[in-house]
């Protein structure tokens, strides 16, 4: 998957997928001169910044939830700017399948040889 930008309105964001734990930053251009930026997604806070004299910003965006699906971020900085992120989890459940049977093979054949030992 590549990291192309995503943008809509004004809003560009360095990476169009992210895992959980993966930085992830907002710029955006069209707001008003020194206003308070505040990004959201699904409603909650994932970013603050300030747009500069030019009425450009830069922020970094941190999601509190990690739930796989496309998210739509809105930066509010006196207009109104969006743009999306696809969030995506890994599952490393086979490594961990595989441990785990190693581990019960193991236990079992101890107490065989337990049993019979004595």
């Amino acid at each position: 998957m590549t990291d192309e930008p995503k943008t809509n309105g004004g809003l560009t964001l360095d990476h169009s997928s992210v895992q959980p734990g993966d930085p992830l930053s907002a710029s955006g251009t069209g707001c008003e001169p020194g206003h308070d930026v505040t990004l959201t997604s699904d409603g909650e806070r994932v970013g603050t910044g300030r747009a500069d004299s030019g009425g450009a910003f830069h922020a970094p965006v941190e999601f509190t939830k990690i739930e796989p699906g496309r998210h739509t971020i809105t930066a509010d900085c006196g207009v109104v700017l969006t743009g999306v992120v696809d969030q995506a989890v890994t599952s490393s459940a086979n490594d961990y399948s595989s441990t785990l049977l190693v581990l019960v093979f193991f236990v079992l054949g101890g107490i065989v040889f337990v049993r019979f030992a004595y």
